[in-house]
């Protein structure tokens, strides 16, 4: 026994032999020799200078770099609503033209109102500028990864969808509150240790633990969405046609709580009107002079280090400091806090989204819903007047539109930033699926996984080029696990062993579960045979399996290893045989769903088969 997922499956195996069932005869094939021709096509979309596409280009319009070397382009074609038009003498084979669109809503990272104004916009475009043949699918982040409707071509299925994703929490709000506390914390440090009686210190070390504590909690947040993306991408590689996900969110931190270091910043010198300890930005100041004096401290203009008083803000007992002349006793923000900033930096997991979905080639369209106005994140309570740095909104603003940036840019999509009317944005989506050019080379290596970059130049220099930035030379078995899982999610099923598939009876399982036995029933004359002399003959496959329960909780896709032998006098009997095997899956009641992959090793043929059932309590 295996386990799969705590209390979601457990995976046990038990190979049956081949049964007394007869197949159907066979219609046989002759022998004859496979070529695997390995090239990889690069969509390229090119526009003028106001973003209009360019059509007529040809191939010697275009240089082609791998690794920063150049390459030669085999194939290249133009193509236009799904008509492929390729130069003569060319090779490249027309893409399917089915557009798959994938409407990811962010919710732990948008403000209900931005995206009840963008989903609102969402639905009247689509619903106008939808192709025969497209197809949209819509899903959520939530904690996890739910997909609220599958794949569609109704367009009242999907406007109902929308309509009902507006009413699920969006958690935007739970980061504005964490962020604020996070505020009052370090006014909080910084009016304890500025009323020490003995040793008034402004900026103490211990000031910079509120910044600490919310980077990180806002980076683990940052990196599960992430995550949820990646698993979206990673399940659409089997999947046929062209595929885009339209990312919609305020924006995904880059550098998660940076904003709050940058208020350190600033209270703790770097701030552009500090002018010193005792020179403090007069912040709502409207008292008399004689009722806002605090208590003394040197004053570093001072050529004798004469003390003056500080001069406090009516808003807050908190002020703009500069530490520099107390040195190690106190938190230097204008050099200590940038650095700490960036040690919260997810840079690399972002290029690490974009090589996924490069690989599985998915393009990635960003839209903020926050549209032109500040982000209501960096808003501050009226009586907190010192945290209305501009310095912060500009900060926080950055790290979404950077991550937004980087995801579109990095797989030749689109990021729709600071507008409020986003209908023209998405239409130029739309286009992009109905014009683009097709480059197609060969690659030096063959399957090996390693990343690879890309790089397409227009030789017109005033036009600009957009593609996807790296592509990923994924091994066998990589791309047989990510089409496990379009099965999985989407029911991209494909049966060339004539495998079949049945859901057995149930019974009580461990732990509470309940077992269901998933039969595989492989017909012995459709997978390719290993003569062993003197021993009979012999079948290599491999399974895998993974399981997704109503919630969307999918397991790991597991693989177990098969060998078929059979006697040689046993040969011609089984031939004509089903060899049938039995893997339990042990699941909690609810309704889930199982696919299954059967890999020929000897012929590099494979199945993909999926079953939806219900598992009820026995």
């Amino acid at each position: 026994m295996t386990r799969l997922r705590p209390l979601l499956c457990w995976l046990s195996l038990t190979g049956l032999g081949a049964s007394a069932l007869p197949a159907q005869a066979p219609e046989r094939t002759g022998f004859g020799e496979s070529v695997d021709v390995n090239v990889v096509n690069v969509e390229v979309y090119v526009t003028d200078a106001r973003g209009n596409p360019v059509t007529g280009l040809r191939k010697g319009d275009f240089d082609l770099l791998v690794d920063g070397r150049r390459a030669g382009i085999s194939n290249f074609d133009r193509v236009e609503r799904g008509a492929r038009r390729g130069e003569a003498g060319d090779g490249g084979a027309a893409p399917e033209d089915a557009w798959n669109l994938i409407v990811f809503v962010d919710n732990f990272n948008i403000h209900p109102a931005n995206r009840a104004r963008v989903l609102r916009q969402l639905r009247d475009v689509l619903g106008r500028t939808l192709a025969p043949g497209d197809r949209v699918m819509l899903a959520s982040y939530d904690m996890g990864l739910k997909v609220r409707l599958p794949f569609t071509s109704d367009s009242a299925a999907l406007a109902k969808a929308l309509d009902d994703l507006e009413g699920l929490p969006a958690h935007a709000l739970t980061a504005d509150s964490d962020r604020q506390r996070a505020y009052r914390a370090i006014l909080t440090i910084q009016g304890a240790s500025l009323s020490d009686p003995l040793e008034p210190l402004p900026c103490p070390p211990s000031i910079a633990q509120p910044a600490h504590d919310f980077a990180a909690a806002r980076k683990d947040e940052a990196l599960r969405t992430l995550g949820g993306l990646q698993v979206l991408v990673n399940s659409l590689s089997g999947l046929p046609g062209r595929k885009a996900v339209l990312h919609v969110s305020d924006g995904i931190p880059a550098t998660p709580g940076a904003e709050v270091f940058q208020f350190l910043a600033e209270i703790c010198g770097g701030g552009s009107g500090t002018g010193g300890i005792g020179r403090q930005i007069p912040v709502g100041n409207d008292k008399p002079e004689d009722e806002r004096t605090g208590p003394l401290l040197p004053d570093p203009a001072s050529p004798d280090g004469e003390k003056v008083p500080f001069r406090q803000p009516s808003q807050s007992p908190d002020m703009v400091y500069d530490p520099r002349s107390l040195g190690p006793r106190a938190y230097q923000g204008a050099s200590q806090a940038p650095l700490d900033a960036q040690g919260y930096h997810i840079g690399k997991e972002i290029d690490g989204l974009v090589a996924h979905a490069n690989a599985q080639q998915v393009t990635l369209y960003t839209l903020q819903a926050v549209g032109a106005e500040r982000p209501a994140a960096a808003d501050a309570d009226p009586g907190d007047r010192i945290t209305h740095f501009q310095s912060i909104d500009l900060t926080l603003r950055k790290s979404y539109q950077d991550s937004l940036t980087a995801l579109a840019d990095g797989t030749g999509g689109r990021a729709i930033l600071g507008v409020n009317d986003i209908s023209p944005a998405l239409a130029r989506m739309r286009e992009d699926a109905s014009f683009y050019y097709l480059l197609g080379f060969e690659p030096g290596s063959r399957g090996e996984g390693g990343e690879h970059s890309i790089e397409v130049r227009a030789r017109n220099k005033s036009l600009r080029v957009r593609h996807r930035q790296s592509y990923r030379d994924k091994s066998v078995m990589e791309k047989t696990v990510d089409r496990t899982l379009a099965s999985l999610y989407y029911g991209a099923d494909e049966n060339p062993l004539q495998i079949g598939l049945e859901i057995g009876q149930q019974t009580p399982g461990p732990n509470g579960a309940v077992s269901v036995p998933v039969q595989l029933r492989i017909p012995v004359y459709k997978l390719a045979i290993l003569e062993k002399k003197d021993e009979g003959i012999e079948a290599r496959l491999r399974l895998l399996l993974a399981t997704r329960d109503g919630e969307g909780r999918t397991s790991q896709v597991r693989q177990v290893p098969l060998h078929i032998q059979v006697p040689v006098k046993e040969v011609l009997h089984a031939m004509g045989q089903f060899y049938v095997y039995t893997l339990t899956v042990h699941l909690q009641p609810g309704d889930h769903r199982v696919a299954v992959a059967v890999r020929d090793e000897l012929s590099a043929t494979t199945s993909f088969l999926s079953r939806g059932f219900t598992v009820n309590g026995v």
